[in-house]
């Protein structure tokens, strides 16, 4: 019963730290406090079922837990409006603490000391004190080893982290359209049901037996995070930029190279270090009439879009280079008018009655050689993207670079998985012939 109270005021403890940094996003603001009432919740409950024993225990925590709920509910009801000259601000600052080594600043923007790259230490555990950096509680036996007077990495606040994942997602074409998942740890295993996996039965009479073959059951797949790290070029004269400037070179550095590796795990890598949908195992090929990308006509399209069934084909869409697209809107009819659109015509919405979405790290058009996949017709909600919360920043500057040109660097991390399911019969890749 201890050990159930003593959990009970480490969860409180950890609802103390309610993030006064502010939102940009009222949806994320109430995603935010929904949790937060979620826990408050599991509380009452393992409240409830303490000894009668522990009453006088009890009646504190149920008090604390009634002010948590109130100031819960003020900010839930007027959540703080973080502008974008603010985030940027604020994260500029932490980035020059960082850099510093000024731990109270981080502290202070909730930024939290990460201990070991390969079991990331979780905000919450991590407080900021008198005599500096404390564990709320007692390290359990496997808990990572790390001096946190000394460390130089650190998680960015969570509330910045989503901001800049929301501008990360509009630099990605496949962002806003692939399946994300939550992990917990580096692996999980997900259930993969195809069309087809349940089967039902009429009964036509009292009594009747109920017959049929065993329903097809769901594919267990596999799904693993890695660690993709990245350097931020940096020079001692961004000291004395305003932290604002700070803060906005960093987002736009980070979104931009993260947006297009988003996207060359979902579509192009080849077990480097996942596989993506034009390179993945059971797709069907569909060979256009000729091994110059020129040869291709509407007929091809059609072909390839009817290679998948119809209740697949509903949700699908085509993924191709603009310059492919440029090519197919000025296929000419035999009166030398273009047969997609005309010069004075906006560019329609839709290829051969499905949408198409312009992803520039595809094979443009005069890159195509023969036996060359370029384009892609698929549902990518089949794309699942494992997302590991946590964004770490560390200072980088015992480098030749450094020496030579005064050029430091500041490495960031984040944990991501990439997993292609289910491709056979339901996706759909053109290319040249051999």
């Amino acid at each position: 019963m201890d050990e159930l109270i003593k959990a009970i005021k480490k969860k409180l403890a950890d609802m103390q730290k309610i993030e006064a940094a502010g939102f940009r996003d009222q949806e994320k603001a109430a995603d935010y406090f929904r949790e937060k009432e979620e826990l408050l919740e599991d509380i009452v409950k393992a409240l409830e079922a303490v000894a009668v024993g522990h009453l006088q225990e009890t009646e504190a925590l149920k008090s604390t837990v009634k002010e948590l709920r109130g100031e819960l509910k003020g900010q839930a009801a007027n959540p703080r409006e973080l502008t974008r000259k603010e985030l940027q601000y604020r994260l500029g600052k932490a980035l020059a603490a960082a850099w510093t080594g000024n731990h109270g600043a981080l502290a202070e923007l909730s930024f939290t000391p990460n201990l070991k790259a390969d079991n990331w230490t979780n905000p919450r555990d991590v407080s900021w004190g008198e005599k500096g950096w404390n564990v709320n509680e007692k390290a359990a036996l496997g808990s990572p080893m790390g001096n946190m007077a000394t460390n130089d990495q650190y998680l960015i606040n969570p509330i910045y982290e989503n901001e800049i994942m929301q501008d990360a997602a509009k630099k990605s074409v496949m962002m806003p359209l692939v399946r994300h998942r939550p992990m917990m740890g580096p692996s999980i295993f997900l259930p993969t049901r195809d069309r087809g996996g349940v089967q039902l039965h009429w009964l036509t009479a009292y009594g009747q037996q109920i017959t049929g073959s065993k329903p097809q059951g769901a594919q267990r797949v596999e799904l693993k995070a890695y660690t993709l790290a990245g350097f931020i070029p940096w020079f001692d004269e961004f000291e004395e930029d305003v932290f604002t400037d700070l803060g906005a070179m960093f987002i736009d550095e980070f979104t931009e190279v993260y947006g297009q590796e988003f996207d060359r795990q979902c579509l192009l890598a080849d077990d480097d270090p996942f596989t993506g949908a034009l390179a993945a195992d059971g797709t069907e090929e569909v060979e256009i009439a000729g091994a110059d990308i020129n040869a291709l006509t509407w007929k091809d399209f059609r072909d390839a879009v009817y290679r998948v069934p119809a209740e697949e084909r509903k949700d699908c869409a085509w993924f191709l280079h603009e310059t492919v697209l440029n090519h197919i809107a000025n296929i000419e009819d035999a009166d030398g008018r273009p047969i997609w659109r005309h010069p004075t015509e906006a560019m329609p919405g839709k290829l051969d009655l499905y949408p198409y979405h312009e992803v520039s790290i595809l094979p443009q058009h005069g890159a195509i050689e023969n036996d060359t996949p370029f384009a892609i017709f698929m549902n990518p909600k089949r794309i699942q993207h494992g997302n590991r919360k946590g964004i770490e920043i560390k200072k980088f500057d015992g480098t030749t670079e450094s020496m030579e040109y005064g050029e430091l660097f500041l490495r960031f991390r984040k944990r991501d998985g990439f997993l292609v399911t289910r491709p056979r019969g339901n996706m759909v890749v053109l290319k040249t012939r051999a």
